[in-house]
């Protein structure tokens, strides 16, 4: 009666999961797998596909594709997250200070994480807009010069990294606030009797207990940075310049010129650079970060 009874609430159980099974079937691993296979193909989307072996993986790696370009510029970009990590720990310190007005603070702060990459790309292009861009103008009231912010392959890269760093110090900054709260006020003051000031009782308190967020937020911060896309596209109105990296490289060739299958070898090579990247991250951070 007992068996009866668990392998009834059992498949009560998978028949709850089943919706959920199917759709990660149909609409994730079915695509990923079918990815892997169009990219021995040459396909236009149209058109019947043609089996070319390892054609597209061999014109991609060659010596004289600008895939390394777009390699580069996707490592570019991972500048991103220790700027981002540096800010939100410098506002959540303060913030966990509960200093006067803090609240209104914590509310501002927190607005970026509700805004969606779209708009949030399309305010920044008008504060680094050449002519009447906000940026320029504090530039200029110091003395400095215009600067081509969106339109300079030398600063365009620059550029969607303040704006990447503005966004996403937002949810660190909460992540980091929400760390610091949960370390015991104990700590801080047996450390202040024992004689230590407020920077020793930051670096020998405060960061070593905050290494598992540091962890956390850096190997999310990697894999949000190689697959910076929404505001590269946006910004520089669907063409790149610069900016152009693996990610918009693989939407190209998609969406634009329909190489499915150059497109799809593409991706995997982003995702295979993004496994080895959390991979190394993994192995020689998490050590640090198993004790806290």
């Amino acid at each position: 009666m007992k068996t009866k009874r668990t392998l009834r609430h059992a498949l009560i159980g998978y028949a709850f999961l089943l919706p959920s099974i199917v759709g990660f079937l149909l609409f994730t691993l079915g695509p990923i797998l079918f990815s892997f296979l169009i990219s021995f193909f040459d396909w236009d989307l149209f058109s019947h596909p043609v089996f070319i072996d390892t054609a597209n993986y061999e014109r991609m790696l060659s010596a004289g594709s600008r895939t390394w370009d777009y390699f580069a510029n996707s490592l570019f970009f991972l500048i991103i997250v220790p700027c981002q990590m540096a800010v939100a720990l410098a506002v959540a310190y303060l913030l966990n200070e509960d200093l006067k007005g803090s609240l209104i603070f914590k509310v501002i702060f927190f607005i970026p994480v509700v805004l969606s990459a779209i708009p949030v790309a399309i305010i920044w292009g008008y504060l680094l807009d050449t002519e009447n861009g906000l940026l320029n103008g504090f530039l200029m009231s110091l003395g400095g010069g215009r600067i081509a912010w969106l339109y300079d392959s030398a600063w365009i890269k620059w550029g969607i990294s303040l704006m990447a760093v503005w966004q996403g110090s937002a949810f660190s900054t909460v992540i980091y606030y929400a760390a610091l709260q949960g370390i015991p006020d104990q700590l801080y003051e047996v450390a202040t009797l024992d004689g230590a000031n407020r920077w020793r009782q930051f670096w020998g308190i405060t960061m070593p207990l905050l290494t598992p967020t540091h962890f956390f937020l850096g190997i999310t911060g990697v894999i949000g940075a190689l697959q910076l896309f929404a505001p590269i596209y946006v910004m520089t109105h669907g063409t790149a310049g610069g900016a152009h990296n693996l990610i918009f490289e693989v939407y190209w060739k998609a969406y634009q010129e329909f190489q499915m299958g150059y497109a799809s070898a593409l991706a995997w090579i982003l995702f295979l650079l993004i496994f080895l990247l959390s991979a190394l991250y993994w192995k020689y951070v998490r050590k640090s970060a198993d004790y806290a």
